[in-house]
């Protein structure tokens, strides 16, 4: 057994199971006879564990395959999930040269998974970009897919577009790519409308029309593809969101990205739909308000894939670039609704300030936050006053840096009223007011702000603006800590409080 199937696989043949395959991996063999598909005495089992790959061979195309190489056993992982456990006289002998020999006599379907296992190889080495051995490997990719595609090979065309789409083994050239899946798309393969939908989506190779490629994934014509269908519905969140092209709808934004962000595994849909649920919580848009749970959900969908988190986004606590595919969208979609809707716009002034999906211009940032910040907006007046502070994009100016602070803390914004009970602690464009730090700081760490909690905490263990306490103290760390705040769990070890 190449690879062991998954639950929800299919197989090839209504006569085929899991223990059959497995049962070829005995000393003692069964009567193959009874196991080969339209009683092929060279086939024992066929695995399939997912579209794709019936996709790409049809039923006839895969016995011929199989009879040729009676000692063939292969693994297309992770990409095609297949299983193949076929009987040989001597296992050990088997290898790719059968399949290297077909591929030479013009077997498309020996080029093609020949293609693919390269593809695998190359996956899992991950060998520097200026390697003769990928390169080699990447060259030998692209022959064996170019092989199969003169041949009309549905999936050999398909991955051959994926690789001019993103310059891979080949000069880039995205509207060769689109031209492929378009033709695949009239076949009616349900990838190429899903590929085509995500070029119109990205404006790659033809241009941004938000419109079309929410027709091209509603074409797919396997009506059971969730990929497609996440596709669309993440879509629509947008443009519900923004009221493009349909009545503008925090409700539906908010209904749309939720199922995304519960259902889908794409890694770059599902962590910007889950970063929008979060901010619609935080903001109460389309939803009863809750600050908290908001603050938890954007801070929880940070990962390594997107870096976007509470100190990132909503309390400038570290800084983070990307261009990472996921990165890119999110900023392009900020980008498409900042005309439309203030979050769009500070979220893309958030991007440009970390270079998150885009080149970093924190001059740019701090215009756009400052604009937002003039029209009210509490986070946007946080963000400014944090430029100033730092010097970031503007003139450093401690003085603006508060008023802005003070802006945001009166429109009980938690990360305004945090910060101004810290400029009050440091005396940073204010005077120092030990009283008014504690205020600031219990406004704050009332609401549930991690940070503030922590440096409430601080202000009862040393005693600095109410009487020292170190079970209160202990109290607001533990409060801090149980969010995850690291300070907050540092100090209490210190005590001997955590966990």
């Amino acid at each position: 057994m190449a690879s062991m199937n998954e639950p929800g696989s299919t197989t090839t043949s209504s006569t085929t199971h899991q223990s059959q395959a497995e049962a070829s991996t005995t000393s003692s063999m069964p009567d193959i006879t009874q196991l080969s598909l339209e009683h092929n005495p060279d086939i024992f089992t066929i695995i399939c564990c997912n579209d794709t790959f019936q996709l790409a061979l049809d039923h006839n195309t895969i016995k011929i395959l199989l009879r040729v190489y009676g000692r063939l056993r292969i693994g297309l992982t992770p990409g095609d999930q297949i299983a193949l456990s076929l009987h040989c006289a001597n296992p050990g002998s088997a290898d790719r040269s059968w399949l290297e020999d077909q591929a030479y006599q013009g077997n498309a379907s020996a080029s093609y998974f020949l293609a693919r296992i390269l593809q695998v190889d190359l996956d899992r080495e991950a060998v520097d970009d200026d390697e003769p051995e990928e390169n080699n490997k990447r060259q030998q990719l692209i022959q064996y897919l170019n092989d199969a595609a003169h041949t009309n090979h549905a999936m050999a065309q398909f991955h051959l577009a994926g690789c001019y789409l993103n310059g891979l083994g080949v000069d880039q050239d995205q509207a060769k790519a689109v031209e492929l899946y378009r033709s695949l798309a009239k076949r009616g393969i349900p990838q190429a409308h899903i590929a085509l939908g995500r070029c119109y989506e990205s404006g790659e190779g033809v241009e941004q029309d938000y419109d079309t490629a929410i027709e091209w994934y509603s074409k797919a014509p396997d009506k059971g593809s969730e990929d497609g269908r996440l596709h669309i519905v993440f879509l629509r969140g947008w443009l519900s969101f923004i009221g493009h092209g349909v009545e503008q709808s925090d409700v539906a934004a908010l209904g749309h990205w939720q199922e995304v962000s519960t259902k889908s595994t794409d890694p770059i849909i599902k962590p910007i739909a889950t970063h929008m649920v979060g901010w619609m919580h935080y903001l109460g848009r389309g939803t009863v308000q809750d600050k908290q749970n908001g603050v938890k959900i954007i801070r929880e969908n940070k990962s390594d894939v997107f870096k976007l988190g509470e100190d990132e986004c909503l309390a400038y606590w570290s800084s983070t670039s990307s261009d990472s595919p996921v990165a890119c969208k999110f900023f392009n979609l900020c980008q498409m609704g900042s005309d439309r809707d203030w979050l769009c716009r500070h979220l893309m002034a958030v991007c440009l300030f970390h270079g998150f999906g885009t080149m970093q211009d924190r001059m740019e940032a701090a215009s756009i936050f400052e604009q937002l910040a003039n029209e009210g907006h509490s986070d946007s007046q946080y963000w400014i006053g944090d430029c100033y502070l730092n010097g970031r994009g503007v003139s450093k100016d401690n003085k603006q840096a508060f008023e802005w602070y003070n802006k945001s803390a009166d429109q009980d914004n938690s990360y305004g009223q945090w910060t101004v009970g810290w400029c009050y602690d440091n005396g940073h464009g204010v005077a120092q007011d030990h009283l008014k730090v504690v205020e600031w700081y219990r406004k704050s760490a009332e609401q549930g702000n991690r940070y503030a909690q922590n440096y409430l905490g601080e202000c009862y263990q040393y005693g600095d603006g109410v009487p020292e306490n170190i079970d209160t103290a202990i109290t607001w760390f533990r409060k801090s800590a149980e969010q995850g705040h690291q300070s907050a769990i540092d100090r209490l070890k210190k005590l001997g409080q955590w966990p």
